[in-house]
Formats: C-alpha cells, structure tokens, sequence
C-alpha cells in the first residue's frame, strides 16, 4: 500500500524557497494529485494530477495562489472531472472562440446580424427598429463571443442603460433571439432578462406657450410633419408614411388606408374584421400646408437634378435627400434645444390636439373620431350608432387650426375661405 504523502503546512509554503539551478515540485497530500511547482526565477505554479477517462493527466490550477485557495481550486477541479467534464477542452474553446471574436466569427453582433437576415427575424417588418434598439442597449458586448455571454451579463447592460424605455424593448426584442441562438448552439446557458423599471408615462400635453415656441420652428421636413399631425390629429407613422395619392386637395379629405393605420382592437384567435379607413377632414391651414410642402418638395427635386412630376405612390414627408423621415429621436433631441421646449414627442402632438379640440367645446364622441377611435361611447352605444360625425369632425379641426393659428400669428387675422 502506497505511503500517504504528508499535507504541506502553512509554515513550510512559507519556508519554500527557489533552487537556482533547476525546478522543484512538492506533493501535498491534503488533496490527493496536488503539486506544486517553483521554477528557478521563484515562480510558483499548482497543479493536479488525476485519471481522466482512464489516462492520467495534469491540469492547471493556478499560478501564485496560497495554500488555501489552492487546495480549495484544486477540489473543485477534482469533482468537476469525475462529474465528466473536461476543463482543458473548455479553456481551449475558449480560447478559440475569443480568437474567433476577433475576426468577427461568433460574435453576439455575428449572431443578432443572422437572426435578423436568416433567422426567425427575417420576416419581421420592425427588423430594422429590433436591430438597431438590440446593439445600442447592448453594445457593450457586441464583440464578445456568444458562448460567453450571460444572462447576468446582459441584465447589467440593461440596467446600466440610461433611456429606460428604450432597454425595455431591447428586452422584449432579445427574448426570441436568445432563444433562437441557443436551439441552434450559438449561445448556452440559462437567459432571464427582466426590463428596467421605469416611471410612469408621462402623459405630455403641450401648453400655448409650448407651442407659440415650437411653431415658429416647425419649417423644415420633421417641423411640417409635427404642423400636420396638430392640424388633423393622426399618429406620426400615419403622417409619416402618408403617399399624396391619400390626398384628395380638392375636396379637402385626407384618406389613410385601413392597412395604414394602427389597430388597437383586442385580438383573438379567430380572424376580425381589417381595420377601416380614415377619411379626415381638411382645414384651409391644412390644404395650405400641403401647397407648401409641394412646392418644397418640387424645389429640391430640381435641386437634386431629378425634375420628375410628383406620382402618387410619392411620400408626403420626405428628408431632405428624399427619404423617410425615420430619425426622430434625433431631430427631436435637437429641436428641444432650438425650440427651448423639451421632453415632447410626436404623440405629445396629437394629444394636444384632441386636449385643444376638447377646449374648443368638441363633445367626447368628436374627439374620439378625430382620434380615430371604432368604439364612439363604448361598446353597446357603437353597435348602434355608426355616424362618424363628418360635419362635427371638420368643423373642430377647422376651429384647432384656427387656435393654432392664432398662437402661431398673434395679433393676426386667421386663414380666410378663398
């Protein structure tokens, strides 16, 4: 029978000094395999030498540690192996996969660009906005590899994240990525992301001091899109995604496409009916600033050299190299220092809006219908009556521009009927 090899005292580690001329390895026998090595230089390195899958074998368990913790590192280790893992294999992919991070393989930015090009977000038309939410609020650890990365590690990132709203749909957005990475292998581990905490939702409604600011302001493309959802009430992606072929100046209507429009409605399993079209009423202020945004448009087309007529597929509310306006959060930022207003949004709007028509002396039910509500006084009074009230609904808004006006021109006479 073997002879038990002595346990290493905390008096003799201290004692162990260098050989000059070769390296030294003492066994301590408080953990059966544990070696430590101290080179000429007085370098001291632990190791454990133990069976694995039948072949004897040394693994690394440290460098400069005191006894203590490297007895405690070196029995971790040892159950670990006889539990069947393989710590060496571990290190190495590792290794490899932080080799591979570098050329950009493996990534967690590698794994978010393939969800979104081949993957189940493929299909999704909000693909662009998951995207770039997803890499903003967790672009601390876009170049680490995958397999790294914890649940932990990306709940800290949404924490740290200041625009709380913003982390709350990164959440949302990252859920069914990680879920999708780990069926495919390209992330492990257990991923229970919560969102931030956040206050509650301010409820902004501009003030007429609020907006005898923000209306002088309003004159380049963002500005005349903010002008229009004031004048009619509609939601920005209904003004922003508008076609002029909606447009009908002549008879003063603006009609947004059931497919176009938000549905609010409770949806259930069975299919409901799509989702009606809007015709809203135009004010002279509004047909104004149509004119106003043509000629605008038809100005920079020859500008840019492009002299083609205005189709009606053409979107209203163009940027100023003729595409959408979908850097809101931008232009907001910087208006609320030009404007000296801040903390509004383009919802803000249209709540001033249906708060400005209210004032005016517009019933509930014309509020809701210039807001585009289905159900006018709830669900048994809208089985009943179907009347959109067109006449209240253009008189109101023609009353709203006409206010708007007036904060806008103090002083000054309101648009006159031609």
């Amino acid at each position: 029978m073997a002879k038990r090899v002595p346990a290493l005292t905390a008096v003799a580690f201290a004692k162990i000094k260098p050989d000059p001329t070769k390296t030294i390895e003492l066994v301590d026998g408080a953990v059966a395999g544990l070696r430590l090595r101290v080179t000429p230089s007085g370098s001291k390195t632990w190791s454990l030498n133990i069976r694995a899958n039948g072949v004897m074998r040394r693994f690394d368990v440290g460098k400069e540690l005191g006894l203590a913790d490297a007895r405690k590192k070196a029995a971790m280790l040892r159950q670990q192996i006889n539990d069947g893992g393989d710590p060496t294999a571990e290190k190495r992919e590792q290794r490899s996969r932080a080799v591979s991070a570098k050329l950009g393989i493996g990534t967690f930015e590698a794994v978010i660009d393939a969800y979104f090009a081949d993957g189940n977000g493929a299909g999704l038309k909000s693909k662009a906005e998951q995207t770039k939410r997803i890499k903003q609020v967790l672009a601390v650890h876009l170049k680490r590899p995958a397999k790294d990365i914890t649940s932990s590690d990306l709940q800290r990132a949404v924490d740290a994240y200041s625009a709380k709203v913003a982390a709350a749909r990164a959440v949302g957005y990252v859920k069914p990525l990680v879920k999708w990475a780990q069926k495919r292998g390209l992330m492990q581990g257990v991923f229970d992301i919560e969102k931030p905490m956040q206050d509650a939702p301010k409820q902004r409604v501009l003030t007429e001091d609020d907006l005898a600011s923000l209306l002088p302001t309003f004159t380049d493309p963002y500005g005349r899109c903010c002008r229009m959802i004031l004048l009619t009430g509609v939601r920005l992606n209904e003004a922003s995604n508008a076609t002029w072929g909606q447009f009908d100046v002549a008879n003063a209507i603006w009609t947004i496409p059931g497919e176009a429009r938000k549905d609010t409605r409770l949806q259930t399993k069975r299919r409901v009916t799509p989702k009606r079209a809007m015709s809203i009423p135009l004010s002279r202020q509004a047909l104004l600033l149509l004119e106003e945004i043509k000629a605008a448009e038809l100005s920079r087309r020859e500008l840019a050299g492009n002299g083609d007529d205005i189709a009606p597929g053409d979107m209203v509310f163009v940027g100023q190299k003729g595409g959408k306006l979908d850097n809101w959060d931008r232009w907001l930022k910087a208006h609320f220092k030009k404007s000296g207003v801040d903390a509004w949004s383009a919802h803000a709007l249209r709540r001033t809006t249906a708060t400005l028509a209210g004032e005016t002396g517009a019933a509930p039910h014309v509020v809701s219908v210039i807001l585009g509500h289905a159900n006018l006084g709830g669900q048994l009074v809208a089985g009943y009556n179907k009347s959109r009230y067109e006449t209240e609904h253009a008189k109101v808004l023609q009353d709203v521009a006409d206010r708007i006006d007036r904060l806008h021109q103090p002083g000054q006479q309101t648009v006159e009927a031609a």
